[in-house]
């Protein structure tokens, strides 16, 4: 009995506590304290990586990084990114790398995704959450604040076994190159650490600013072209005869002699005025001057109008009372909404359209009624569950099997519609609407890769990146397709044959 008893107890030990220890799986780690971090301009950023590896011994691995760029310069907002893949060891145990992002001489802001691929027996990834370094000009904007992000490895999936395989080949062709020059371990891994993201961050920076310089180029051109045009230099003119100063302008070109702009002018009284309109290849194909004497006329005839005294009579009566006006200039038209308020708060209006000065339409928009239909609206609800519980109930009786299969909602053809909206872009680049087609372009490309990868929902390019990159899928050409396509659609880049044939070819090749 004593020795049975002995060999239970040996066999708990074994199995409760010695196979635990034995067989507990080995894993890496990537942890950060911050997911924000702030320097002072001309500062370093130096990042600490917090590193814990246990394998029992180092593993060689790939490391990824991207860099997204962010600057604000000249009242132009750019964004950009570059991605690095670079050998990397991580020491047994648990360590600290610290990693340099460079300095910058203005403000900026920096995104950066990291990811490290190894295969012991199997391939496995350590994907961290991205973390933003900004660059700050005054000291009293740092917020740095204590939030981990924390990301241990998982087994990369099947569907991606094969690429895996193929980086691993290569990360181990640089380790044997690495070894055969003789070169320190740690020596490579400072040079990545305090060198090349630097050197990447700095080369993204110089590329950013050349696309500032593009584009503030075309926008200079673009202004030259406005002010030698006669029709906006007579409305300057009569402005400022009216004693109107220009306070500021609003320049959205799309290349050197086409875009829309708005010039705003104020005079001493505080009231306002503005020249609206679009020049397409050095023509000005729409102008348009509003001031405040325009408006006063406006307003004026709209008070004699029969519909809007009747309107504002029943108002009154109701206890509204005018709150403010709102004009609003379209291509042809301008309109105006005058609204009011009462003592609950409800909201009414009465909105006018103007057609070369001449009223064409008078309507009453009243929402303080709504309360007093509510009653109806919950009938009508309630009628409506009610039917359709019915129909759900008694369809089959109703409707043959046979007919039933004819009215299933048939299913959405994406494809179809990616390469419908592709021949639009094609026309709108033919007809000169650049930002159009650019935008209805990236608009294809991002509906048939939501649905061709089962996300089917409203996504972000970065968005659609991301999940690529997750899946190990080629997504360089597909970045550079959506770039161009932002670039264009905000203005922030000119349209070219050239490249828009390039995206399309890319799109096609996509698209089936």
């Amino acid at each position: 009995m004593g020795r049975t008893c002995f060999k239970l107890v040996v066999l708990f030990i074994i199995t409760g506590i010695i196979t635990p220890v034995c067989f507990a799986k080995a894993d890496i780690t990537f942890s950060m304290n911050q997911t924000d971090y702030y320097f002072n301009v001309g500062e370093n950023a130096l990042v600490a990586l917090e590193t814990e590896n246990t394998y029992n011994k180092p593993v060689d691995g790939m490391l990824s990084y991207t860099i997204t760029q962010s600057i604000n310069q000249g009242g132009f907002s750019y964004s950009s990114s570059n991605t690095q893949s670079k050998n990397f060891v991580i020491q047994e145990g648990k360590n600290t790398v610290e990693f340099n992002f460079g300095t910058s001489d203005s403000p900026l802001t920096l995104k950066v995704a990291m990811s490290f691929n190894y295969n012991l027996n199997e391939a496995r990834v350590v994907n961290l959450d991205e973390i933003t370094i900004h660059f700050v000009s005054d000291g009293s904007q740092k917020k740095n604040k204590q939030n981990q992000v924390k990301s241990s490895s998982e087994k990369v999936s099947q569907a991606n076994q094969q690429n895996q395989n193929t980086l691993s080949q290569q990360m181990q062709n640089q380790i044997n190159q690495m070894f055969n020059n003789q070169q320190p371990q740690q020596d490579s891994q400072q040079r990545l650490q305090n060198n090349q993201l630097a050197q990447d961050s700095s080369a993204l920076k110089q590329q950013m600013q050349k696309q500032i310089q593009e584009q503030q180029k075309m926008r200079d051109e673009f202004q030259k072209q406005l002010s030698k045009n006669k029709q906006l230099q007579d409305m300057n003119q009569q402005l400022l005869e009216q004693g109107y100063n220009q306070t500021g302008s609003k320049l959205d070109p799309v290349t050197n002699d086409s875009g829309t702009f708005e010039i705003n002018y104020q005079n001493e009284n505080g009231e306002s005025a503005n020249i609206k309109g679009e020049m397409r290849n050095g023509e000005m194909i729409k102008l348009k001057k509003q001031t405040a004497e325009d408006r006063g006329k406006m307003i004026k005839k709209l008070q004699e109008n029969p519909d809007f005294k009747k309107f504002e009579k029943q108002l009154a009566k109701q206890g509204f009372n005018q709150t403010d006006v709102n004009f609003e200039q379209m291509e042809n038209k301008t309109l105006v909404n005058v609204n009011y308020k009462n003592k609950n708060n409800e909201n009414a209006s009465i909105k006018s359209e103007f057609n070369n000065g001449n009223i064409t339409k008078v309507e009453l928009e009243d929402n303080s009624h709504n309360k007093n239909l509510w009653p109806l609206v919950i009938v009508v609800i309630l009628l409506s569950l009610l039917g359709y519980f019915i129909y759900k109930k008694y369809k089959k009786k109703i409707i043959p099997e046979s007919e039933e299969e004819l009215i299933k909602e048939k299913p959405f053809d994406y494809l179809a519609e990616a390469t419908k909206m592709l021949e639009q872009s094609k026309s709108m680049f033919e007809n000169k609407k650049y930002k159009d087609a650019y935008g209805k372009a990236g608009q294809a490309l991002r509906l048939f890769l939501s649905y061709k990868n089962n996300l089917r929902k409203e996504l972000t390019n970065d968005d659609i990146i991301r999940h690529i990159k997750k899946q190990k899928k080629p997504y360089k050409e597909i970045k550079e397709y959506f770039d161009l396509c932002s670039l264009v659609e905000f203005a922030k880049y000119q349209a070219n044959k050239k490249d828009f044939n390039r995206i399309i070819n890319i799109a096609e090749k996509l698209i089936k």
